[in-house]
């Protein structure tokens, strides 16, 4: 098993003031064999309380997608609810190739720059092939057996 980690983050999310700034971020991975691997999602704030809203996190290759789940009640705007929003993904078999974590959604804060940080972390299982050396081997061997059997008949 190999260790797999990856870290994307956009710290620059700010309102002008008049609307909300939008965001629909996308981030490529690859993953070099089949992938055991869980994440997360957070968003932050140099205010108090973050305002921005995550309304979609998800990973996709080809035509595969997984989402990720929001976790709590988040965020609602209309009635003036901020905090930190978390999304999570648990553990889940991903295939080898080129993935994307796609985030999407929008900031409120026009008093300074606040974000999110994605982690996606796992091991990859690595299909071990027998060294060369250890294949000549095997095959004198079974050679070998072949033979002695042919003798002993």
């Amino acid at each position: 098993m190999t260790p797999v980690s990856f870290s994307f983050s956009n710290n620059t999310i700010m309102s002008n003031g008049a609307g909300a700034a939008q965001f629909n971020d996308v981030f490529g991975f690859t993953l070099n064999g089949v992938t055991q691997i869980a994440g997360s999602v957070f968003t932050f704030s140099a205010e108090d309380q973050a305002s921005v809203d995550i309304t979609s996190a998800y990973l996709t290759q080809g035509g595969t997608s997984v989402a990720l789940t929001p976790v709590g009640a988040g965020i609602d705007v209309d009635n003036d609810i901020f905090g930190i929003e978390t999304w999570t993904l648990g553990q889940q078999w991903l295939s080898a190739g080129d993935w994307q974590l796609h985030v999407i959604g929008a900031g409120f804060s026009a008093k300074g720059f606040e974000g999110y940080t994605a982690t996606l972390e796992g091991s990859t299982t690595a299909t071990e092939l027998p060294e060369p050396t250890a294949l000549a081997l095997m095959a004198v061997a079974l050679a070998g057996m072949s033979l002695s059997r042919r003798r002993a008949r």
